[in-house]
C-alpha cells in the first residue's frame, strides 16, 4: 500500500480530489462563476482550457460527456433542423415579446447590427456561430459545467436537476448584453438545451447542431432585415 501511495503521480492525487471531494469541486465551480462573471469577450476560450485541464487531471476526455459519435447523424441534423425552427417559432412569436411585455425591455441585438445585409459580415458571424457559440458553449456549458454541478449536487434526479437550473442561469448570464428579456430568453433556450443534452444519454451533437442552426436563422433574419 505505501509503495502504491508512493508512486501515485501528482496528477493523480489531483484528480482524485477533483473527482471525489466535493469542497474541491466547488471551488473549480467558483471558478468557473468568476469566469462568468467577468464577462470577458475569451471567456468560453478560457472555459475550455478549464474543462480541458478538469477532464485531464481526472483522467476522463471530451468523448465521455457527450462528444461520442451519434447513432444516427442524418436523423441527428434532421432533429437539430427541426427544434431550432421550432425554437425560432415560438421565441419570436411567443417568448420575447411577452418576457419584452414583463420587464419592460427589449431584446438587444444592436451587436449585430452590422450584419444587415452585409455579407462578409454574415460569413463571419456565421463562422463565430458554429465555432464559438455551437461548439465551444456547448461542450462547455452542457458538457463541462453541468456534468461538474452534477458531481458536485450528487449523480440523482435532485443533483442533475439541480445542475441543468445552474448552468442554464451561467449560460443566461453570459448573453447580458442582450438585455434582461435577452438573458431570461438564453436562459429558457440553456434549460432546453440541457434537457435534450440528458434525453440524448449525455450525447452532446444533437444540441450542438440545434444551437448552430438556431444561430444560423437568426442571423440570417438579421441579415435580410426581418428581424429584430
Amino acid at each position: 500500500m505505501e509503495i502504491q501511495t508512493s508512486s501515485t503521480s501528482l496528477r493523480d492525487r489531483f484528480g482524485l480530489l477533483l473527482r471525489d471531494n466535493r469542497f474541491i469541486i466547488a471551488i473549480e465551480v467558483s471558478l468557473v462563476i468568476i469566469l462568468v462573471a467577468l464577462h470577458l469577450q475569451s471567456r468560453i476560450i478560457f472555459l475550455l482550457l478549464l474543462g480541458w485541464l478538469s477532464l485531464w487531471l481526472r483522467r476522463n476526455s471530451w468523448k465521455n460527456i457527450g462528444m461520442n459519435q451519434p447513432s444516427n447523424w442524418g436523423r441527428t441534423i434532421l432533429a437539430g433542423f427541426g427544434i431550432s425552427v421550432i425554437w425560432q417559432l415560438f421565441s419570436i412569436g411567443i417568448l420575447v415579446p411577452v418576457l419584452q411585455r414583463l420587464t419592460n425591455t427589449t431584446l438587444d441585438l444592436s451587436q449585430f447590427e452590422s450584419l444587415r445585409g452585409n455579407y462578409a459580415m454574415l460569413a463571419i458571424w456565421l463562422t463565430v456561430s458554429w465555432t464559438i457559440a455551437a461548439f465551444g458553449e456547448e461542450m462547455v456549458y452542457r458538457g463541462y459545467i453541468l456534468n461538474r454541478l452534477a458531481d458536485l449536487f450528487g449523480k440523482s434526479q435532485f443533483g442533475w436537476g439541480t445542475g441543468v437550473i445552474i448552468s442554464s442561469v451561467f449560460f443566461g448570464l453570459s448573453h447580458l448584453y442582450q438585455g434582461v428579456a435577452g438573458v431570461v430568453e438564453t436562459f429558457v433556450f440553456g434549460t432546453i438545451m440541457a434537457c435534450l443534452y440528458l434525453a440524448r444519454k449525455r450525447n452532446l451533437w444533437l444540441v450542438i447542431f440545434v444551437h448552430g442552426m438556431n444561430d444560423t436563422i437568426g442571423f440570417l433574419l438579421i441579415f435580410l432585415g426581418l428581424y429584430p
